[in-house]
């Protein structure tokens, strides 16, 4: 049966590429040819339904959420519940085929604890276990997100039982109920790294979708509250963070700000909220820190100041390749089409696949700008 659906979806989503190349003409003879097969196409994309919703019918797990059937609680005191550690060879040990960039863990003076995003995209319960690798359609978060820290820090990555993706629309309960099991993991395994691993060393704080998610409950109790004096930034794209969020804990301003956070949601530019699957009460509120130039809400920048993104390929940097505006909470991004940036799920809007790879070393750079005024003022202290 999933066989199946999986086809119809990708059936559906070849009818609506389909689709978006017909426009009906009102100048145009009604028995055209043409407006003749858009006809037949609308109505066989009516027959399969929309997309989207097909695509959650097929994801739904079959029943609702009980504690009884969550996977066994992660251990971070052994390896295997850590995705990657400077200890072990990992998928965020990757570097884009280019000599510029180079994999410097070995000396890295900093630290960065990153929270992955959703790979449990399907399954029998809400949560998954924490085995396996963590690839979602072809694509390694570890390689592709992580890895842009690999210059200047050592990467924690912890494995926890993320929620399955139809949690994100779920309205019974369920889907909050197995967000919070993930974020019991998330806050366990950052405990854990402060206790065994940090040692004092400046660290950054990163995740992407799920993962941003999970780390507000870290930033709240740990770095609101003040507990610990050693973090440079925390780097949250993928979801919506609001300044509500937090008492304390401030919005990065400026490229060289320290002690503070960013986030921000890439979308087609000239598209809307309404354009995307989840609710739009989902983004609303959110900040918007333009990773080109590091300013909250900024105006257009051009693309001579995109420094470069690297797709899913991992082959080479697209160098001045996108201009860019805040408009809201979302970061309109202007990109050539390229499928190396676009969502694998048909939706040609969202880039959100793509936060950190767009922006791939306008991020790796801005890690060494932040790291470097971390140390300057803890010099100046």
């Amino acid at each position: 049966m999933s066989r199946l659906y999986g086809i119809l979806i990708a059936i559906c989503s070849l009818l609506k590429d389909l689709l978006g190349s017909y426009k009906l003409s009102v100048k145009g003879n009604i028995h055209s040819m043409k407006n003749t097969l858009y006809l037949q196409l609308l109505l066989c994309g009516l027959l399969l339904t929309d997309c989207t919703s097909l695509f959650l019918y097929w994801i739904k797990p079959s029943g609702s959420f009980q504690e009884s059937k969550v996977p066994e609680t992660p251990d971070y005191s052994k390896q295997e519940s850590w995705a990657a550690l400077p200890s072990i060879k990992d998928d965020s040990d990757e570097v884009p085929n280019s000599p510029e960039f180079k994999n410097l863990q070995d000396q890295a003076k900093a630290d960065v604890f990153f929270v992955h995003p959703t790979t449990f995209i399907k399954g029998e319960g809400w949560n998954a276990e924490i085995g396996g690798n963590l690839i979602v359609y072809g694509i390694s978060p570890l390689k592709l997100q992580a890895s842009i820290f690999n210059e200047s820090a050592r990467i924690y990555a912890p494995r926890y039982r993320q929620a399955v993706l139809y949690s994100f629309v779920d309205e019974t309960g369920s889907g909050e109920q197995a967000f919070s099991i993930a974020r019991r993991d998330v806050l366990s395994a950052f405990e854990y790294y402060l206790k065994h691993y940090n040692k004092g060393r400046p660290f950054f704080i990163a995740g992407h979708s799920q993962g941003s998610m999970m780390l507000i409950s870290v930033l709240k109790e740990y770095l609101d509250k003040g507990k610990v004096s050693n973090f440079v930034a925390a780097y949250l794209p993928g979801w919506s963070i609001r300044s509500s969020d937090f008492s304390n804990l401030k919005i990065c301003r400026g490229p060289k700000d320290i002690g503070c956070y960013v986030s921000w949601n890439s979308k087609k530019w000239g598209s809307q909220l309404s354009d995307f699957a989840l609710p739009a009460e989902r983004y609303v509120g959110g900040i918007c820190v333009n990773p080109v130039n590091w300013t909250l809400n900024s105006s257009e920048t051009s693309k001579e100041f995109h420094k470069g993104g690297v797709g899913i390929g991992f082959s080479h940097v697209d160098r001045n390749y996108v201009r860019t505006k805040c408009q809201g909470e979302m970061l309109q991004v202007d990109l050539p089409s390229n499928p190396d940036y676009e969502s694998r799920r048909g939706n040609k809007k969202n880039y959100h696949i793509a936060d950190y790879g767009l922006f791939y070393l306008d991020v790796r750079t801005n890690i060494r700008e932040r790291l470097e005024a971390y140390f300057s003022k803890k010099t100046k202290d």
